[in-house]
């Protein structure tokens, strides 16, 4: 497979040593296996170093990189609310902030340090699996070239950021990954009603393209509404995103997220 030559893709991803274990080494595996081998994923893990080798993979210690990361992991690990632990002995993801502190720390730290290296770059969640070949057509069509971010929007909630594109060449790229990143180091953060990454990300992204700053591409756009946009776009012809403990324990979606029939003739993927 060959990337298109007009644009230079890299990819990025983190896992701890529990998340390497249940589903990392499979990411790992598919990505290498089915992604054009033009691309180059950065891998940020954060205690053992994984022992798949590849031209492609580049690795990176998150905590030992991003000292940022682990003086935010210190301030707030002992705040209950803030890791998403409430009174009442519920979790809840919306105010994990630690949680998802990792995933927005390794994707600004790319951001900022790969404009020189890369024109586009896709976050992408461990969890998810490749099982079949990318085209480098649907890599050029996942980010236009005349949008800054591309998402899984959903119109009831925040968006499914399990895979996000971003134009590293756009003009409001540093300053984009750089506000982000501050609200991290300031704890501005908390000023927002909820502190995971998505809501986060549609935060920011909605103030830059209401001060006319860029256009976003909603990947899901074009498909019916859904609770999991990306197995019923373009995506899911390609990819499965394991997200919750259910799918990560069945290795798959299920077949009720589907709104999409097409998607389930081509998707029932065994890898």
């Amino acid at each position: 497979m060959s990337a298109s030559p007009q644009r230079r893709f890299n990819a990025v991803t983190t896992f701890n040593d529990e998340g390497y274990e249940r589903y990392g080494r499979r990411f790992l595996a598919s990505f290498d296996q089915r992604w054009p081998a033009e691309v180059t994923l950065h891998v940020f893990y954060e205690e053992t170093l994984p022992s798949e080798t590849s031209g492609r993979f580049v690795y990176h210690n998150l905590l030992a990189e991003i000292p940022e990361l682990v003086s935010f992991k210190e301030r707030h690990r002992e705040n209950t609310i803030r890791t998403g632990h409430h009174k009442d002995g519920e979790y809840g993801y919306r105010t994990d902030a630690v949680r998802f502190a990792h995933k927005v720390f390794a994707l600004t730290q790319c951001g900022l340090s790969l404009m020189d290296q890369a024109d586009v770059l896709f976050w992408l969640d461990a969890d998810t699996v490749t099982f079949e070949d990318i085209p480098a057509e649907l890599l050029e069509a996942l980010l236009p070239a005349d949008a800054y971010t591309s998402y899984l929007g959903r119109a009831h909630t925040h968006s499914e950021c399990g895979f996000v594109g971003y134009n590293l060449a756009h003009e409001s790229n540093n300053e984009f990954m750089s506000f982000w990143r501050k609200l991290y180091l300031d704890d501005s953060l908390f000023q927002l009603p909820e502190w995971h990454d998505s809501f986060v990300y549609d935060v920011i992204r909605k103030t830059f393209e209401d001060k006319g700053k860029f256009t976003s591409f909603n990947i899901a756009a074009a498909n019916p509404a859904s609770d999991h946009p990306f197995v019923n776009s373009v995506l899911g012809n390609y990819m499965d995103h394991l997200k919750g403990k259910e799918r990560k324990v069945a290795g798959k979606s299920f077949e009720d997220d589907f709104v999409v029939k097409r998607l389930i003739d081509n998707w029932a993927h065994d890898d």
